[in-house]
This record gives C-alpha cells, sequence and structure tokens, in this order.
C-alpha cells in the first residue's frame, strides 16, 4: 500500500476531529496530557495504524513495528495520553508459508513500547481487531450516501464503525449504538469512546478509546476469509493460506495487559 493511504487516513481523520488539538469540551474539563508517562495500566485500549507495511516473509524477525494513536487516550479522569503518541513494536516471527504443502504465512508481532516525551515505557498487549486501509476509509462516509440528511457537514453525519456500531454525530458529538440498537458508547471532538461497563472501578471505569472500531470488535476485517488473527501472551499471530500482508494505514485495537517503565527519560 502506497503512503498515500496513510495521508488520506489522516486527513479522513482530521474531518471528524480525531486529528485535533486540545481537548475542549465538557467531558474533557479539568483533563491535561500526562506529563511523565510511567506505566500504561493494565485493561487501556490504544487504538493506532501502521506507518509502514508488513509482510510475512519479506519482513524480518527483530525488525521494528511503527504506528501512533488514532485518538486521545484517557489514563486517569485527569490526564490523557494525546492523538499522535508513538506504539512501538517487534516482529517477533515471519513465515512466508507454502500454498502447495498447505503450510500458512504467519506473521508475528508484539506491541511493546509506547515512546513518549523522551520516554519508553513496556507494555504487553494483545490485539483485539485489525482493519485495513480501505475499510477504515469507509467509516468516514456518511451511512446516507455523502451528504447525511442533505447535510453537508461530517460534524452531523452518521457513520458505521468497523464491526457495526453507528455514530449519530451532531455538532462532532453524539451517543454510539450497537446493531440492537443498544447505546454502546460516545463520539465528541475528539474521537470515538466505548461506555464503561456498570460499577467498574479504576481504570475500566474510563471510557475506552476505540478509534474507528466498534466497541465489541475483534478479529480480522477486510482480509482474506480464510486469515486467522490469536493474540495472547504480549504477541499478536495473523496466519492466513493465502499470504499475510498489513499495510501502511491498516487499524488496529490493542489492549494493554500489563507492563512497566523500563527508560527513563526528558519530560
Amino acid at each position: 500500500m502506497k503512503r498515500g493511504w496513510v495521508a488520506m487516513w489522516v486527513l479522513l481523520a482530521g474531518m471528524f476531529g480525531v486529528v485535533r488539538g486540545a481537548c475542549g469540551e465538557s467531558r474533557w474539563d479539568g483533563m491535561l496530557p500526562v506529563q511523565t508517562l510511567q506505566e500504561i495500566p493494565a485493561g487501556l485500549t490504544l487504538p493506532v495504524y501502521l506507518l509502514h507495511g508488513l509482510k510475512a516473509g519479506s519482513v524480518k524477525a527483530g525488525a521494528g513495528v511503527e504506528s501512533v494513536t488514532t485518538e486521545p487516550v484517557p489514563l486517569s479522569k485527569t490526564a490523557y495520553l494525546p492523538q499522535g503518541t508513538k506504539v512501538l513494536g517487534v516482529v517477533v516471527a515471519s513465515k512466508a508459508g507454502d500454498k502447495r504443502m498447505g503450510v500458512p504465512a504467519e506473521l508475528v508481532v508484539a506491541f511493546d513500547t509506547v515512546s513518549y516525551h523522551g520516554v519508553d515505557v513496556a507494555m504487553r498487549t494483545r490485539v483485539l481487531a485489525v482493519a485495513n486501509a480501505a475499510d477504515v476509509s469507509a467509516t468516514f462516509a456518511s451511512t446516507n450516501d455523502g451528504s447525511d440528511r442533505g447535510n453537508a457537514s461530517p460534524a452531523n453525519w452518521t457513520t458505521r464503525q468497523i464491526g457495526g456500531d453507528q455514530v449519530y454525530r451532531e455538532g462532532w458529538e453524539g451517543p454510539v449504538e450497537n446493531t440492537s440498537m443498544e447505546k454502546v458508547g460516545f463520539a465528541d471532538f475528539h474521537g470515538v469512546y466505548a461506555d464503561a461497563p456498570a460499577g467498574a472501578a479504576g481504570v475500566s471505569a474510563l471510557p475506552r478509546a476505540v478509534g474507528v472500531f466498534s466497541a465489541n470488535a475483534e478479529g480480522l476485517y477486510g482480509f482474506d476469509d480464510a486469515a486467522r488473527l490469536q493474540s495472547s501472551g504480549g504477541t499478536a499471530t495473523v496466519r492466513s493460506p493465502g499470504g499475510v500482508i498489513l499495510r501502511d494505514g491498516d487499524a488496529l485495537l490493542l489492549e494493554v495487559v500489563g507492563g512497566k517503565e523500563i527508560k527513563a527519560g526528558g519530560v
């Protein structure tokens, strides 16, 4: 995939305020960007997009993986991780496969570091979902073929998330509903977030940043029907008999399962 896909992804995201600047809406009152990042709490979700492609069998084990967050990620009731924060990883294994022998291609990646203001913070993650850039671009289109209800402003469009949830915006803000028309989250000037479960405490009580994904998104979207995603133990594995290619601009939804600070730096 060409770099143009990433540029288009950012452009489309900007239309919806996902890549806009400082927080200003009521939900963000009293919140500031985190100053010194020391730990990424387990349970946090990190919606990211890839900055370069990875092809199983071509990319080598040990190669670095670069991605960035697509919207502000709440870390606590008073601090958030800004959009555009680097999320780094490493290729653990890369096999081209052999279609004639029925051996699938395999790509194993570990997203294990957040790099922020000169500080690298280690973490373990699992990958909840992956979507190709074409599916990503569709989430920025009105579900009513062009201008929504005759309104040319995307601030008031209804859109569909990857996985089926619908976002009903009015002045950029609005509820997110699942396919059963149950409210599962909200959209605002900055992005799309899943509601915390009732009675949750700590990090679990924070809205979950989901980017272009539905609240319950899981697996691969826009890939070969035979492709499979498995993720546990800090790594994610994508297998497919037809080959595995992750392209620049593809979106991923990561969940942090643990981690700690590994290198001190500036703020």
